[in-house]
């Protein structure tokens, strides 16, 4: 039994209306040459046209082979792709490591130098307010001397003493000042 395969551009289903020459006929196993030199005479042979291949070749059923399973790896060569895998991962885990310290360290640098920046434009602006304030001190002492201002020099007969008051004593930390009820619980922490 053979399978065909239609070629034609047509939409049709219908298999009675493709033409032989657009039929690819596909052989079973079976018929093919076993023997290698029966198959290199095969492959020298040239192909047939469409137009000699015939609509219905009768032909034993295809021969269904189950593939070859994968053979078993020694020890040894499991072992060596298994080093392989890891390092695999563990080199990947390394630049992924080295990429995160990188751009760490970028973002360090410039969060640094924009604090310094930060820093120097505050030291200006603390020198000038510093200034001024000297200036505006100086224009104030120069105001104060002048005999315009009205300010009259100081004299120690005219100083006020005030006497100190009476020292108190110390409350004792073990002891609670009487009038407060003790506190049922914490009022916070």
């Amino acid at each position: 039994m053979g399978f065909a395969i239609r070629a034609d551009q047509d939409r049709d289903d219908n298999v009675g209306d493709s033409q032989p020459q657009n039929l690819v006929l596909l052989t079973p196993l079976k018929s093919l040459p076993r023997t290698t030199a029966s198959a290199q005479a095969a492959a020298n042979m040239p192909l047939e046209s469409p137009a000699t291949i015939p609509d219905k070749t009768p032909q034993a059923p295809a021969e269904v082979r189950q593939l070859p399973k994968a053979p078993k790896l020694p020890l040894g060569l499991k072992l060596l792709v298994g080093v392989q895998q890891g390092s695999t991962v563990l080199t990947g885990g390394l630049v992924a490591t080295a990429l995160v310290i990188y751009s760490w360290t970028v973002y360090l640098d410039k969060t640094v130098a924009r604090s310094f920046q930060h820093l120097e434009s505050l030291k200006v602006s603390t020198q000038q307010v510093t200034t001024a304030n000297e200036t505006l001190k100086h224009s104030m002492a120069q105001q104060a001397e002048s005999p315009a201002s009205g300010f009259r020099p100081f004299e120690p007969k005219r100083a006020i003493f005030v006497s100190p008051a009476p020292a108190r004593s110390l409350a004792k930390p073990g002891l609670k000042p009487q009038g407060q009820a003790p506190m049922p619980h914490p009022l916070g922490y």
